[in-house]
């Protein structure tokens, strides 16, 4: 028979569980009061909450597709492979490309990234993808009728450039 000793779940928070569940108890509390106090303005809340909700709900979606997609794909070999000490010029070239390819908030981004800096992540391209998280495909073009194509090829090679300077003097500082 297989018995846990203790809490050796990673997912389960420091509290045993018990965090969530006073923070729920808390909101259901208020709310109470607010009933009590003002059914009106209660019920106006819980419109507000139920529509935050659903504003949210894509995000959370996000949120999971990313990590489903990370488990699936995002082994420890191939993090290693191509973003690992070994990965050289094609891990800064990597990291450049998908953090300007990827799309979406960075903190959907961030869990799947602590993710991969647990499989061998190297901190230099972290900081290289987030950098050029900075280049929206999208805005070019915004970027090109306001400032000129000039200024919009400059300042995108200048964000590439220093993202590899920011890389460099992560994996200085952090030692990593």
């Amino acid at each position: 028979m297989n018995q846990r000793k203790g809490n050796d779940n990673k997912f389960q928070n420091k509290t045993g569980g018990k965090g969530v569940q006073k923070f729920w108890l808390a909101v259901l509390s208020i709310y109470l009061i607010a009933f009590l106090v003002n059914s009106d303005l209660a019920w106006r809340g819980l419109e507000v909450t139920g529509q935050t909700l659903l504003k949210i709900l894509p995000i959370i979606l996000l949120i999971f597709g990313i990590m489903v997609l990370s488990n699936l794909f995002l082994t420890p070999e191939r993090v290693k492979k191509h973003f690992g000490h070994e990965a050289g010029w094609k891990g800064w070239l990597y990291a450049i490309l998908f953090g300007i390819l990827v799309a979406g908030p960075p903190y959907a981004l961030y869990p799947m990234l602590k993710q991969m800096k647990e499989q061998g992540l190297k901190t230099n391209y972290l900081a290289a993808f987030l950098y050029n998280r900075n280049v929206k495909i999208p805005l070019i073009p915004a970027m090109v009728y306001y400032f000129g194509w000039q200024f919009a090829i400059i300042m995108t090679i200048l964000v590439i450039f220093f993202s590899i300077i920011s890389g460099v003097m992560m994996e200085k500082i952090t030692g990593e």
